[in-house]
């Protein structure tokens, strides 16, 4: 995943994140605001309308009694202003609570049970008073009807109270529990805010900051080293990677030009137009293009321009893929010459259609009388029978690899080419889309470290396997790869002649 796809998906997942958060946190105060507003503006103003209520109704008693008693204008005049304010209350309270039916069912009930004590005890009373008939006033305010209306009005306004305080206490319970929920949101929110910057610092550390530092240590050790062999790797996502990449190409710029004008130097000491003739003979100048296959090679000199070792590519008639790779014993112009006879040789036989261990014999034949010796693998890649064949003279095996990481040796299957003559045989095995062959001089393999050990060939295949698969298949990018990682390994680099050849097939 790119830096940015990084970058979009953090910044999602952040505001994913805030924004459940900032829902919740909505909820919880919307929920909190509406308790709030409910118990402010109705349920406390109507416990301390229905306390008062109660007060009154009692008020009004006791003046109806003061007044039933002692006979007291006055009395008589409380009772009514206190009688009138209950009502009042009574009428609040209705509207107030209109859209509760519970709590409207309760004013409505007391209201009713306020009705049937004015009726039943407070209005006979007073009008036996005002007729002059005290005697039966007082025997009328105490008959069982008289307090019966009373006590239902009293039990009716006590519950009216009850269930509004119980509605206070549950107002004011959800709203401390909204309050706490609302707090503890908030708390989680900030803890999840810094949890994310502390990510997103992890994030840069991890994508950016360390890529670099990687990326910055193996520039410095390939600028420190004598001959800048040491790979520049990928590191990170793929912006840094990218540069990574083009800084290794760089440096494989770098160490090819170095290798060149070394070579070119010790070039100068042999005889100079000669052997840039021969060196541009045995070079490939044009790779075959065969269906199904995809081909590169690498040839490089360890002592001026004529190498001993040589590749070359050959489309044979029968469409499948021809690949050589030959190692001359010795260096300079008469082992240029060796090899110019045995490449021509082979190539003649293999364009023919010859048989591989034909095309050896051939070959042999050619150089019986020179006093080089070559080794020599020939190998054909065939996409219709989905086979490789190969005839094996004294050479390094070449090395197979399947897509499933699988590596096997292509072996020898006779002696070298030289003067001695022999016979050669052929082997073959099926490669598959997918699958790679190797095939390499000693150059690559001979080459020793810094304590004296070689390289050898399985060292060659499990570097191979290790490969990632789009790599692996790229044979261009697995020699220049695998070149760079025996440059690295190497104190011996410019030994010996160095040819690596590569081949792929695709479906």
């Amino acid at each position: 995943m790119t830096l940015r796809n990084r970058a979009f998906v953090a910044a999602g997942v952040a505001l994913a994140a805030l924004a459940v958060m900032g829902a919740i946190v909505l909820v919880q105060y919307a929920a909190t605001a509406v308790t709030n507003s409910a118990l402010i503006g109705t349920i406390s103003p109507a416990v301390d309308k229905s306390a008062d209520l109660g007060l009154e109704q009692s008020n009004a008693s006791g003046d109806l009694a003061d007044y039933l008693m002692l006979q007291r204008p006055e009395s008589l005049d409380s009772y009514r202003q206190t009688i009138g304010r209950a009502t009042t209350l009574l009428e609040d309270l209705r509207r107030s609570l209109a859209d509760d039916t519970e709590l409207s069912d309760l004013v409505a009930a007391a209201t009713s049970a306020q009705r049937v004590w004015i009726k039943t005890d407070a209005e006979p009373a007073i009008s036996l008073m005002e007729a002059g008939k005290a005697v039966k006033a007082r025997k009328q305010a105490n008959t069982p009807e008289a307090w019966a209306a009373y006590d239902a009005m009293v039990e009716s306004t006590n519950a009216l109270h009850d269930t509004l305080n119980r509605r206070w206490v549950e107002a004011s319970d959800a709203l401390s529990g909204f309050t706490r929920t609302l707090g503890t949101t908030l708390l989680v929110v900030g803890v999840l805010v810094l949890l994310g910057f502390l990510l997103f610092f992890m994030g840069l550390q991890l994508w950016v900051l360390v890529p670099l530092s990687l990326l910055r240590d193996d520039l410095t050790r390939a600028t420190r080293t004598d001959r800048h062999t040491t790979p520049i790797r990928d590191h990170g996502p793929p912006e840094i990677a990218d540069v990574a990449h083009d800084a290794e190409e760089l440096r494989r710029s770098l160490v090819e030009e170095l290798d060149s004008a070394e070579s070119a130097r010790q070039g100068l000491m042999q005889d100079a137009p000669l052997v840039a003739a021969m060196q541009d003979e045995l070079a490939v100048a044009d790779v075959p293009e065969v269906s199904g296959f995809e081909l590169a090679g690498y040839a490089h000199s360890a002592e001026g321009v004529v190498a001993g070792d040589w590749w070359d590519a050959i489309a044979r008639p029968d469409g499948s893929l021809a690949l050589v790779v030959a190692d001359v014993s010795g260096h300079g112009p008469q082992a240029g010459i060796t090899a110019l006879r045995i490449r021509a040789v082979l190539r003649t036989a293999l364009r023919e259609g010859a048989d591989l261990d034909v095309a050896v014999a051939r070959a042999a034949d050619a150089v019986a009388d020179d006093e080089h010796f070559a080794t020599a693998i020939v190998i054909s890649l065939n996409r219709v029978t989905g086979t490789i064949t190969w005839c094996n003279a004294g050479h390094h095996p070449a090395i197979t690899v399947t897509r499933d990481k699988e590596a096997a040796l292509c072996e020898p299957t006779g002696p070298l080419i030289s003067s001695l003559g022999g016979q050669w045989g052929v082997r073959t095995r099926f490669f598959s889309p997918g699958d790679v062959v190797v095939a390499f001089t000693d150059g690559l393999v001979e080459s020793r470290n810094a304590e004296g050990d070689e390289l050898e060939a399985a060292a060659v295949g499990q570097f191979i396997r290790g490969m990632d698969g789009h790599l692996r298949e790229n044979p261009k990018e697995l020699i220049t790869r695998l070149l760079a990682q025996v440059r690295h390994r190497a104190a011996d680099w410019r030994r010996d002649d160095v040819t690596v050849i590569a081949a792929c097939r695709h479906h």
